[in-house]
């Protein structure tokens, strides 16, 4: 399926005009539907479609964005994968989210991402030790898709949630941290 909308929240807007109505979350080897709290194993859904968004062709910023079909109901709906950590998971659910991909390139010039500053490499590479990514805070900022953020980065120094490009996501030298419950 090809969209007329090169970014993120349009392809969303798109999709949900084209019945895509229940929306998806990853929960270790499932998918949970935020609007029915159905659980999905990885054999009761399809992948229909995936798209990748990038920020620019250097790829410095990559979102993905997955229409999911259950197979019992046939109901459809989203999966927003806003850092790739459900793509580039080793999970039986990722495997499953690796299909044919349509890329889309949007310009994007703009110091902040979903009201957060955005970090890209560079600025990162100067001092790797002032920035991590915490998994699972309760503070963390609203997500614009009305779901809530999974994992997010964070700038020690400026004590804010920030956004990371997707390069830093994968840069072994990002401190991930899991809230302690």
């Amino acid at each position: 399926m090809k969209l007329n909308e090169n970014n993120l929240l349009g392809a969303v807007t798109e999709l949900r005009a084209k019945g895509y109505e229940d929306d998806y979350i990853v929960d270790r080897n499932n998918l949970i539907c935020t609007n029915s709290n159905k659980c999905l194993a990885h054999n009761d859904f399809d992948v229909e479609n995936a798209f990748q968004f990038e920020i620019t062709e250097n790829a410095i910023d990559s979102q993905f964005l997955f229409t999911i079909k259950d197979k019992q109901t046939q109901n459809k709906g989203l999966l927003i994968d806003l850092m790739g950590s459900y793509y580039y998971d080793d999970t039986l659910i990722s495997e499953k989210l690796k299909v044919p991909m349509d890329m889309y390139v949007c310009e994007d010039s703009s110091p902040m991402k979903y009201g957060m500053p955005k970090i890209y490499k560079d600025i990162f590479n100067q001092n790797p030790e002032r920035f991590e990514l915490r998994i699972d805070y309760p503070d963390m900022p609203a997500c614009p898709f009305g779901n809530s953020f999974k994992a997010l980065g964070f700038d020690k120094e400026k004590r804010e949630y920030v956004w990371m490009v997707t390069s830093i996501i994968k840069d072994d030298r990002l401190k991930k941290v899991v809230y302690a419950k």
